[in-house]
C-alpha cells in the first residue's frame, strides 16, 4: 500500500527534477524556480503521505499483536477445558496473524530506511531551492542597476546620465542668473543710490524721503487752530 507513494517521492527527487538556472536569463530563471517550488512542494505532500500509511502500519502492529496475545490465551484456555478443535482453530488465525505481522515488520523497517533517506533529500533540495530563491533576488537588483547604468550609444545613454547632465544645465542656468542679476544692478547706480538714500532715512540719518505717519499726525494737529479761526 506504500509503494506508490515511495515511487512518487523518488520520481520527484530524480536529478533534472529542480532545473539549474545556468546562462537563463532573469524571467527565464522564475519560471523554473516557480516550477521547482512546486516539484518541491509536491515532494512535501507525498513524503508527508508516505509517513502517514507508515503511522497506519504501524499501528496496524500494534493491532496485529493485541489480537495474537488475545488468541493465544483463548487457546490456551480451550486447550485447558479440552476445547482441542477450538485451540485449533485459533492456532491457524494465529499463525496467519504471525505470518502477517512478520512481512509488515519487514517493510516497515525496509521503508523506516527510504523515509529517512527521502526526507534527508527533500531538505536539501529545500535548502538548494532557497539559496536559489536569494540568488534570483540579488541578479534580479543587479539586472536593474545595470539597466539603469547601461550606455548602448552616444545618444542612448541611461537615466542616471541623464540627470546626472539635467542637474549640470539647471545648476549652470542658476548660477549665470544669479551674476546677470549683480550686474544688471550694477549698470543701475541711479536706483541703488535712491535704495541707500531710502536706507539712511530709515535709519534717522538725514531727511525722510517717504511720509511718515507721525509727521502727518503732527501736520493735522497744528491745522486745527486754523479751522476753529476760521468757523468763528
Amino acid at each position: 500500500m506504500i509503494e506508490p507513494f515511495l515511487a512518487r517521492v523518488r520520481a520527484l527527487f530524480e536529478p533534472g527534477s529542480i532545473d539549474q538556472p545556468g546562462r537563463q536569463d532573469i524571467s527565464t530563471l522564475g519560471w523554473n524556480l516557480h516550477s521547482a517550488a512546486n516539484s518541491v512542494r509536491a515532494a512535501q505532500i507525498a513524503l508527508a503521505r508516505a509517513k502517514a500509511e507508515q503511522q497506519l502500519d504501524r499501528k496496524r502492529l500494534r493491532q496485529i499483536s493485541a489480537s495474537i496475545e488475545d488468541l493465544e490465551n483463548r487457546a490456551r484456555n480451550a486447550l485447558l477445558k479440552g476445547a482441542d478443535a477450538l485451540a485449533r482453530e485459533a492456532a491457524e488465525a494465529i499463525a496467519m496473524m504471525q505470518d502477517e505481522r512478520q512481512e509488515l515488520e519487514e517493510a516497515t523497517r525496509s521503508f523506516d530506511d527510504d523515509l529517512s533517506a527521502l526526507t534527508d533529500q527533500l531538505h536539501r533540495a529545500q535548502s538548494r531551492l532557497r539559496a536559489l530563491r536569494r540568488g534570483e533576488r540579488t541578479a534580479t537588483v543587479r539586472e536593474e542597476i545595470l539597466r539603469t547604468q547601461s550606455v548602448s550609444g552616444a545618444a542612448d545613454q541611461s537615466a542616471i546620465s541623464r540627470a546626472e547632465e539635467q542637474l549640470t544645465q539647471i545648476q549652470l542656468r542658476q548660477e549665470r542668473d544669479q551674476i546677470a542679476d549683480r550686474e544688471f544692478a550694477a549698470l543701475a547706480p541711479a536706483a541703488s543710490a535712491d535704495a541707500i538714500i531710502e536706507k539712511l532715512a530709515e535709519a534717522g540719518r538725514g531727511d525722510p524721503v517717504r511720509s511718515q505717519a507721525d509727521d502727518v499726525l503732527e501736520r493735522l494737529r497744528a491745522e486745527i487752530p486754523l479751522l476753529i479761526e476760521q468757523r468763528s
